[in-house]
């Protein structure tokens, strides 16, 4: 019975197929299933209910110098590069007024802390005072003409020890010229390459971890969440905004209005509704946890490097080359 022959065949030629589709299926399941998924969100610690910042400390600021420590590196820098350029007689711009005053220290210091403004507005007497500005001490605002005028080319090249064209500078009036110029005196002498200590400069590896836990943590659906209660909050009282970080064009001049202050006091109110910042704390928080943990080897030695520039600081600002107005 050939003529069975044809369908017979057939029917063989069909099962292979549907065989070979089975198998490519199979293997493109598990090709899928072994690509790499999104890292999911790491879990949250304790969520502190808060609006204010003033007690909170994010994980990586145990590498970092404190606020008020950063101050004092900053000025004894200053100093240490002041007296390395009149060892050289070169001219440069005086030094700004002592931070004497306690409410002018405290904004000094505000700019060295973490945590200050870095999930927005958040103290209520603030934005009662200056809406979405800068405060300034005994409501001053910053004069233009107390600004120091730049060093001249020949400051500059002693300053970072390089000429005009680039090259090493190694000589000034026959005077040796510190390798780096004074500021790189000034960097070794402290033994820090950041503003706030070891591994604070841009590329350092504190610094990264700060940029990318904050980065991350914007876009984390937990606080992608609470963004949206917050900007609910604003929308009911009349103001558009999506998130804490959207700019408020009237905090560019030159005071602040009541509209703004209204906006501002009413952001500081959503926050503490909603209890964002006590959330995108928690969560910033957790993604640095998770970095400290990968880039232990590397933290260690910040570690060891933040405790020689606490050190330096110590003998620094006991030494006769610091200035004191």
């Amino acid at each position: 019975m050939a003529y069975l022959s044809a369908p017979v065949d057939a029917r063989r030629a069909r099962r292979a197929a549907l065989a070979g589709g089975a198998l490519l299926l199979a293997a493109l399941t598990a090709c899928s299933s072994s690509s790499p998924k999104p890292p999911e969100p790491p879990a949250l610690g304790a969520v502190p209910r808060t609006v204010g910042v003033e007690h909170l400390r994010l994980p990586v600021e145990r590498y970092m110098l404190s606020p008020h420590q950063a101050l004092t590196l900053d000025e004894a820098s200053d100093a240490a590069v002041r007296a390395c350029m009149r060892r050289l007689s070169v001219p440069y711009p005086p030094p700004a007024r002592s931070v004497a005053d306690p409410a002018e220290r405290r904004q000094a210091v505000n700019g060295y802390t973490v945590l200050y403004r870095r999930y927005g507005l958040t103290d209520a007497a603030e934005a009662r005072t200056w809406g979405y500005h800068a405060p300034t001490a005994a409501g001053r605002s910053p004069s233009k003409s107390a600004q120091p005028k730049p060093p001249s080319s020949a400051a500059r090249g002693v300053l970072t020890g390089v000429d005009t064209s680039g090259a090493p500078l190694t000589a000034h009036r026959g005077r040796p010229v510190p390798r780096g110029g004074c500021l790189g005196e000034a960097e070794r002498l402290l033994g820090a390459a950041g503003p706030q200590g070891p591994g604070t400069d841009p590329e350092g590896i504190v610094a990264r971890i700060k940029a990318d836990s904050f980065e991350r943590s914007m876009a984390d659906p937990r606080v992608r969440k609470v963004f949206s209660a917050w900007s609910a909050c604003m929308r009911s009282r009349g103001f558009e905004m999506s998130t804490p970080m959207d700019e408020v064009p009237s905090a560019n001049a030159e005071r602040p209005s009541r509209k703004e202050i209204a906006q501002a006091r009413a952001d500081v109110a959503c926050k503490e509704r909603t209890n964002l910042v006590g959330v995108w704390f928690a969560v910033e928080s957790a993604y640095q946890k998770a970095a400290i943990e990968e880039h232990g080897t590397e933290l260690e030695k910040v570690t060891t490097a933040r405790e020689k520039t606490v050190r330096a600081l110590d003998r620094l600002t006991h030494s006769s080359f610091r200035e004191r107005s």
